[in-house]
């Protein structure tokens, strides 16, 4: 069915390097297979999380304006923390420190937001009649001159 390969005829023309590759020897062990990946260490997938999650909520509670998602990621963080510091501690898992500077960065976060919402609330009630005047001065507003005097009133009329 096949020719020989040593016999060329007249219609094959002849290619001595693909010839000797052909008829070469074969290798005498089969080609070996990659080794199986070996299994990923256990990680503290939790810790790193609280870690990421805490300093995240520490930046965002420093900044004045986002102060209450500084709360809530601090929350978050601290829990996470929490519950990675308790697995690390039963299963050996080397990610103890990420853990612990995550829950200290929620903490953070979440002492910061609680002075800020404290400070917030405490100007609001003392002012609260400063914010109804503004109210009805910003619902009568007419024009933009208006709106500029009704804030430059209660800007006055703001006690700290």
């Amino acid at each position: 069915m096949f020719p020989n390969p040593q016999t060329h005829s007249a219609s094959r023309p002849v290619h001595p390097e693909r010839d000797a590759i052909m008829n070469g020897p074969q290798p005498s062990q089969p080609a070996r297979l990659a080794a199986p990946p070996t299994p990923a260490r256990p990680g503290n997938g939790l810790g790193v999380t609280a870690l990421v999650l805490g300093v995240a909520s520490l930046v965002a509670a420093v900044s004045f304006t986002l102060f209450p998602l500084g709360l809530l990621g601090g929350l978050v963080a601290t829990a996470l923390g929490g519950i990675a510091i308790t697995r690390a501690r039963t299963g050996g898992v080397a990610r103890l420190r990420a853990a612990i500077a995550g829950t200290m960065c929620g903490v953070l976060a979440l002492a910061v937001g609680v002075v800020f919402a404290v400070h917030i609330g405490m100007l609001v009630s003392h002012n609260t009649s400063a914010f109804t005047t503004f109210d009805s001065c910003i619902a009568k507003a007419g024009n933009r001159s208006a709106v500029v005097s009704c804030i430059t009133h209660l800007a006055n009329g703001i006690q700290p």
